[in-house]
């Protein structure tokens, strides 16, 4: 947490914001990178929605699969091993039976993206001491809708949707980390 409720003062909230909004600023650099890549990669998964969520789903099971086989090796002495082998189950059957699981998936990213939307929200008013902040908010906001439109219209939106969340998340993302070095860093 960037503040506790003893910096909540007016005075060290007002310091508060110009210590994130000198990083912001000696940071520029990167953070402009950053927002750039994840719109970059938000316009490609909106092109391309459902190759999108297919491959996110894909990734996830290989992760699975792969830290599964990771943590068994390490852990097979210990006796400690039953996660890792929910996680090579899990990962076997992601990459067995992707379009199955892409479904599930739907409802996997409708938890995600509830609580990262409230994260945003949480940070948004972090960031609240530091011009353009309201972008964060904004992106929060417009997580926890794409969130309950997940929630709400499943299965009726099914791959095509999941794709164009997560290219509108990415965007967003990216807009808001811009927006925060816009003002901020000039």
């Amino acid at each position: 947490m960037l503040f506790t409720k003893s910096m909540m003062n007016s005075g060290n909230f007002r310091s508060l914001g110009a210590d994130i909004e000198y990083e912001l600023h000696a940071h520029k650099g990167k953070y402009i990178f950053q927002g750039i890549v994840f719109i970059v990669a938000g316009m490609l998964a909106a092109v391309f929605p459902a190759t999108t969520a297919l491959n996110v789903e894909l990734i996830v099971g290989a992760i699975l699969l792969l830290t599964g086989v990771f943590q068994l090796v390490l852990t097979l002495k210990s006796k400690m091993h039953g996660w890792s082998l929910l996680s090579i189950a899990i990962g076997i059957i992601m990459l067995w039976q992707p379009m199955p699981v892409l479904m599930a998936f739907v409802t996997l990213l409708a938890i995600f993206m509830t609580v990262e939307g409230i994260l945003e929200l949480s940070l948004a008013f972090q960031f609240r001491p530091v011009r353009n902040w309201s972008w964060m908010l904004f992106s929060g906001i417009v997580t926890l809708v794409l969130a309950a439109i997940l929630w709400i219209g499943f299965p009726v939106f099914d791959v095509l949707y999941l794709g164009w969340v997560i290219a509108i998340n990415l965007v967003l993302y990216g807009l808001s980390l811009l927006m925060l070095v816009w003002r901020t860093a000039s």
